[in-house]
């Protein structure tokens, strides 16, 4: 090894749970969680959808989606969980252990989206 290291690295848990809400994000298929949404919130909103817990070089994400009817519901969850691992190993060289998907409505494209529910 070349490089001898200086310090250490640390990553906020705010920063995976970030990355983890934007490739949920680039789902097709996942419907508007509030009026005010775009497709799957964003920002510091969407906290409330994913949780992450990480300890040490291990992460575990919990996601809480609404898929749209129509659209194939374990399929959809199965993209989420794939994104999510890849994106949040990708940037940040942790190793994601488990991504919990839970599927909390079905959406019809032609309903009106959710209020502000808590």
């Amino acid at each position: 090894m070349s490089e001898i290291e200086k310090g250490n690295v640390g990553i906020s848990r705010d920063v995976v749970t970030a990355i983890a809400g934007i490739a949920v994000s680039e789902v097709e298929g996942i419907g508007n969680l509030r009026e005010s949404d775009g497709v799957f919130r964003r920002g510091d909103g969407m906290k409330r959808f994913v949780d992450t817990e990480v300890e040490g070089e291990n992460v575990k994400v919990t996601v809480r989606i609404h898929v749209l009817y129509g659209t194939p519901i374990l399929r959809t969850a199965k993209q989420v969980q794939t994104r999510v691992k890849a994106e949040i190993e990708r940037m940040t060289g942790l190793r994601v252990s488990a991504v919990d998907v839970d599927v909390q409505r079905l959406i019809h494209p032609d309903e009106p989206p959710a209020g502000d529910e808590e």
